[in-house]
């Protein structure tokens, strides 16, 4: 294999080498991280406890978990990315650096950062490494499947370890994309209801999806009927075509999605 791809968040790193042409399932390693140590050091452990990730490769994508900004086309200069990112980050200006995933079709950026030491530490490793958004793939393929015959706001939530993505796609558009940390249920709901009334959305109208990784998800679209909303929970299997890497139970949604460019 030529090309590695590796998802970093704060409970797990994933390292993985698939050939969507050729093979079905995709070589695989998870590393749980040591909550006692710093994410760059887990990722140093990782590494080098994993023979997969010591390989020579021409390609490595590499997705992180970290705060992320929604910018139109019309108003980006790479330039000023940096500048526009703290902006709305201001406490993690000197900690992070800034990298960008672009929207075909949306004629949007997201723009989001990696703890800056941890950034250094992949580079040092894998030199020619591209830094990519885990939520990117996701909102592609959300916004691949709003209907265009609509014109009514659809609101989609994501629950992943312990952060909550919520994205709103009006006639085929970007509308909102925004990541909470939750400590509990309540918290989900709560973020969600004030993401609804924001944009009108009812349970008259367009379903509210969900999807994530564990229990977590499918209670929440449980619970969405106590705020009015009618849910559908996306199923990772049912929504992939019942295609093998929907069942790895190790990946989380955005990953699978990423893998199998689901948003094609």
């Amino acid at each position: 294999m030529d090309s590695l791809t590796i998802r970093i968040s704060s409970d797990r790193i994933i390292f993985a080498t698939y050939d969507r042409l050729r093979n079905m399932m995709p070589d695989y390693v998870v590393c749980n991280n040591n909550p006692d140590i710093s994410l760059n050091a887990n990722a140093h452990q990782a590494i080098k406890g994993t023979p997969m990730a010591q390989q020579d490769y021409n390609f490595v994508d590499i997705f992180t978990d970290g705060p992320t900004l929604l910018v139109p086309l019309s108003e980006f200069d790479e330039d000023d990315v940096p500048e526009l990112f703290y902006f709305n980050f201001p406490s993690l200006k000197g900690r992070t650096k800034v990298y960008y995933d672009t929207l075909p079709y949306l004629n949007a950026l997201l723009l989001f950062s990696m703890d800056r030491d941890m950034s250094n530490t992949l580079l040092d490793y894998y030199p020619s490494a591209k830094f990519h958004c885990n939520l990117t793939a996701l909102i592609r393929q959300w916004v691949a499947r709003y209907p265009f015959s609509s014109s009514l706001p659809r609101l989609y939530c994501y629950l992943c370890e312990g952060k909550l993505t919520l994205v709103v796609v009006k006639q085929a558009m970007l509308q909102f994309v925004n990541t909470y940390n939750i400590h509990n249920a309540n918290d989900s709901l709560y973020y969600v209801a004030s993401i609804a009334q924001r944009f009108g959305i009812t349970g008259d109208g367009e379903r509210t999806y969900v999807s994530g990784y564990g229990n977590e998800a499918a209670e929440l679209a449980k619970s969405l009927d106590r705020i009015r909303l009618n849910a559908f929970f996306i199923d990772d299997s049912e929504e992939l075509s019942h295609h093998p890497i929907a069942k790895i139970a190790e990946f989380p949604y955005d990953f699978k999605v990423h893998l199998l460019r689901a948003y094609e």
